[in-house]
């Protein structure tokens, strides 16, 4: 069985070979890394890097996002099973093909391990997806002693099959960035599909660490655009508008949105952009 293994970089070369390196690929024929760079300043580096360590390498000349990097990743793997990996996440292979196996012995379409932070403490990684608040809403996963199925789970570090993959045509390339894992579990559930977090296999990452120059309050305001963008693309345009009241109510009372007019100016563009579906 080949697996892919996908990681989109942007302004990562900083980790690049340490996050190579830690995979431990060496000699492992029936896997591949395909690293895309999604325009960054290091691109070069990202490049010679990857070369260096025998990745493929994908590069795009502007920064198009985690989605649609990924689905250029996607169309160039050759697995059965791809897997999603952000630069900053310590995993090694062996940790990759023991979660996959878990998967197909589970019957789980898209399947990702426990996620803990550099300390050593598990971070909750699965849950429910986005609904308002006057929608009903459980808990969004059951507990099954080794697996934990979900409606939705971490994208930092996750595989799914490449059969659902392109049934789904992949992420959905109108989220820029936030919540289009969330989107692509969604419509994988719709087809009677499986979401599940793997208890066995535990991975590290800080989380918010692999891009030089990108700031929390940047990062806060991408989560916003996302969260509005997908309100929007599965709920009633009504509900849509209320999110994005809700939204500009946490910009301007939030202290992690202070500069609060570079983030309405940054979230304005993100849904003419995103809730666009440009």
């Amino acid at each position: 069985m080949k697996i892919s293994i996908i990681t989109v970089t942007y302004n990562s070369s900083h980790i690049l070979t340490e996050f190579i390196d830690q995979l431990r690929l060496n000699g492992q024929d029936e896997s591949e890394l395909i690293i895309v760079d999604s325009g960054s300043d290091d691109a070069e580096a990202t490049k010679i890097i990857a070369q260096r360590k025998g990745a493929t390498v994908v590069l795009s000349p502007e920064n198009i996002g985690y989605g649609r990097g990924s689905n250029l990743g996607a169309a160039r793997a050759q697995g059965e099973w791809l897997v999603f990996v952000n630069p900053d996440v310590s995993v090694i292979h062996d940790q990759l093909v023991e979660l996959v196996r878990i998967g197909q012995r589970n019957e789980v379409h898209c399947i990702g391990p426990q996620v803990a932070g550099i300390d050593g403490r598990l971070k909750v990684s699965w849950g429910r997806t986005i609904r308002p608040p006057w929608r009903k809403r459980g808990s969004g996963y059951t507990d099954h002693g080794s697996l934990i199925h979900a409606e939705t789970i971490s994208g930092c570090c996750m595989a799914i099959s490449a059969e659902h993959f392109r049934r789904l045509n992949g992420f959905d390339p109108s989220f820029f960035m936030f919540c289009e894992e969330m989107d692509l579990h969604r419509r994988l559930l719709d087809l009677n599909g499986r979401i599940s977090v793997a208890r066995d296999v535990v991975v590290r990452t800080p989380g918010g660490s692999s891009s030089l120059g990108v700031t929390d309050r940047w990062r806060s305001v991408e989560r916003l655009i996302g969260h509005t963008r997908y309100v929007f693309k599965h709920f009633s345009r009504v509900e849509g508008c209320a999110a994005i009241g809700y939204n500009l109510l946490k910009i301007i009372f939030l202290p992690k949105f202070k500069r609060r007019r570079t983030s309405f100016v940054q979230y304005s563009k993100g849904l003419r952009r995103n809730v666009a579906g440009t």
